[in-house]
């Protein structure tokens, strides 16, 4: 009987530990493991966010520079100049020549991103070339690129539309420093101020350097590997990113990491576990609306398009979770009793619940950080507008505390009044559980204007409506380069003033208000005198000097609210709001005596001469019943070409 309790005793001093640990052991395990997994995924989820970002910034400002730089007037003017059949019809200088070389060769040598920059004519030739390893700049060259795939494709396209080859198409690699380099071909027409198509810009961006912010996003956690594959299954990044089988840059990564692959194709965005690794990936097309920002279409090979964008992290196992138990398994082993089992496994188990919990907190702390400090703001607000969270980013933008905001303003208030009525409509489909998104001006607290995207969606709970949660993307950098875009395309780079195109939508205004108040309105047009004279026996570099002071003579004899516009080489135009014709024709006269009796001085040969510049004038009224400025320009006309025959320097008044 004693032997038979001491073998009782035993095991139960052997099994109740036992029993005991296995009890409160495993689920503080399973809820570590649960913390663990759903930590992964927001980590996952965060790392892809911050890679699409990341990329989808990068492309965008490429892409706008390639539409910036096919706009240049001086581009525009040199490729039209390589239309010419003769050097002597050709009307671009060595000097302007020179200049654009050295802008392109410029803006190349400062930008990494940019491998080479080439202008190509209507039949395919190469006329210059601003290549990143060439030191002495821009250069003329004859290389053909009529077969290419970015000549012919951008042969086809429309105005501020761009064609982007795949990265690598065609073994396209360059010699980048010592190493070998993918580049990605982005090329965009050129045409004139009148639609006449010039040419092609190729613009060659260097697709490590665009990538290089996903590298960036991987220092975020070393366990990290990010994916970037075309449709084909190619692998578009460069060898050594994470610990993925794949070949070099364009490897096949569809048969080197099948199981990869196959979950991607299955959907446009998602989660699998494969080889033990969360994937988290999303379908990336650079020909949507989300990449165009300036442009108008982007188009690319159907094939490619479009691409997988992915992130991978190792999932926990119980077999990692168990290597770090070492102290549990020690105990399980060295128990010699009830009570000192109980003891330690007590002390083992506070211990570890602590160091679940800090991990917990870590991992908490670290998705908040990535919210907090996000690249575009984030906010929530409830069903009637009262702002219940936002991320200190946007709060910076508009220069409030957190304080301040949360559930104490509404968001409507940060909206000017202006775009308000557009954030409603977004605002309402979000509370209707749709999507929406907005374009609006926000309010800062110093009464600054900051322009943004709104994106939003909604947080429901039993299918009803709890709060938005929403994220908000900085435009103002945007807005600013098409302001800028605006008003180069409405001025003329050489007087300052507008031109035809900003003198015919102006006009179109001034007519429906002269209408609408029963005013008077008139136009004059301008020919400067014997101006291909000028040009012949001084050179173009005086002509210029003797336009612009013809343009200053003639702006300060206008009111403020008339407007001179150079519709022509040495033709101008002038609108009159709210002027009858006998004032414009004295108008017309004020102009044509203050011309002929100011010289315009200008240098020659080394010395300041004076030059005796006289003026045609025609003067028309604009007619109530005229849609267009087109009729009156055309009688404005008939009357400077009737001032010419009667000898010039005089002012005729059509009226009909």
């Amino acid at each position: 009987m004693p032997l038979r309790r001491l073998h009782t005793r035993l095991l139960l001093a052997v099994s109740i530990p036992l029993i005991l640990v296995s009890t409160t052991l495993l689920p503080v395990l399973h809820v570590h493991m649960e913390t663990r997994l759903n930590s992964l995924s927001a980590e996952a989820d965060a790392l892809l966010k911050v890679g699409q970002e990341a990329l989808t910034r990068d492309i965008n400002e490429s892409l706008n520079y390639a539409l910036a730089i096919a706009e240049m007037p001086g581009l525009r003017r040199y490729l039209a100049a390589q239309s010419l059949t003769t050097l002597t019809d050709q009307q671009y200088s060595l000097s302007d020549l020179s200049q654009l070389s050295n802008f392109l060769t410029t803006l190349i040598s400062h930008n990494a991103r940019y491998t080479k920059l080439v202008l190509i004519d209507n039949q395919g030739r190469e006329v210059l070339r601003a290549p990143r390893s060439n030191k002495t700049g821009a250069r003329v060259s004859g290389n053909l690129h009529v077969n290419t795939d970015y000549f012919i494709e951008a042969s086809k396209l429309l105005p501020r539309d761009l064609y982007i080859s795949p990265p690598g198409r065609n073994l396209q690699f360059e010699l980048f420093g010592r190493d070998v380099i993918p580049v990605v071909n982005v090329s965009t027409p050129v045409f004139d101020a009148t639609g006449e198509r010039r040419g092609v810009v190729l613009l060659s961006l260097n697709w490590d350097y665009l990538t290089d912010a996903l590298r960036q996003a991987m220092l975020l956690d070393q366990n990290a590997n990010m994916i970037l594959v075309d449709a084909q299954g190619r692998w578009l990044l460069d060898e050594g990113i994470g610990s993925i089988d794949t070949a070099s840059f364009g490897g096949n990564f569809a048969a080197l990491s099948p199981l990869y692959w196959q979950a991607m194709q299955q959907r446009n965005e998602g989660n699998a576990t494969i080889d033990n690794h969360l994937l988290r990936f999303q379908t990336e097309d650079i020909r949507t609306q989300r990449y165009r920002s300036l442009a108008g279409t982007i188009f690319s090979d159907n094939a490619d398009h479009p691409w997988k964008l992915g992130v991978t992290l190792p999932r926990p196992t119980w077999l990692s979770l168990f290597k770090e138990e070492t102290t549990v398994l020690w105990f399980l082993l060295l128990t010699y009793g009830v009570a000192v089992a109980f003891g330690i496994f007590w002390s083992i188990s506070s211990q570890r619940q602590r160091e679940l919990r800090q991990a917990a907190q870590r991992h908490a702390y670290e998705v908040s950080d990535l919210y907090e400090n996000a690249p575009c703001g984030y906010h929530s607000i409830d069903k009637s507008g009262l702002v219940v969270k936002m991320n200190r980013t946007e709060l910076a933008w508009l220069g409030y505390s957190a304080k301040e905001v949360i559930g104490h303003i509404n968001y409507r208030e940060l909206i000017t009044p202006e775009t308000r009525e557009e954030f409603e409509k977004a605002f309402q489909n979000v509370k209707d559980n749709q999507s929406g998104s907005a374009e609006c001006t926000l309010l800062t607290r110093n009464g600054e204007h900051r322009h943004v995207m709104i994106q939003g969606s909604a947080y429901t709970r039993n299918g009803r409506f709890v709060h938005s949660r929403a994220m908000v993307f900085d435009l103002t950098e945007r807005k600013q380069l098409e302001e800028k875009l605006r008003a180069q395309a409405m001025t003329d780079p050489l007087t300052g003033v507008f031109n035809r195109r900003y003198l015919q939508a102006q006009a179109k205004i001034e007519m429906s208000r002269a209408r609408r108040q029963n005013h008077p309105i008139a136009l004059i047009t301008i020919d400067i005198d014997h101006f291909k004279r000028i040009n012949d026996e001084y050179g173009h570099d005086v002509g210029d000097d003797v336009l612009k002071n013809f343009t200053q003579i003639v702006s300060d004899l206008l009111r403020q609210e008339d407007l001179l516009c150079r519709v022509g080489g040495e033709e101008f135009a002038v609108l009159l709001p709210n002027t009858a014709i006998e004032q414009a024709q004295q108008v017309a006269e004020r102009i044509r005596i203050s011309i002929e009796q100011a010289p315009t001085t200008v240098e020659y040969e080394g010395t300041q001469q004076a030059l005796k510049v006289t003026a045609s004038l025609g003067v028309t009224p604009i007619h109530v019943r005229e849609k267009s400025l087109k009729p009156a320009l055309k009688r404005a006309d008939i009357g400077l070409y009737k001032a010419k025959e009667n000898g010039r320097n005089q002012v005729i008044l059509h009226t009909l």
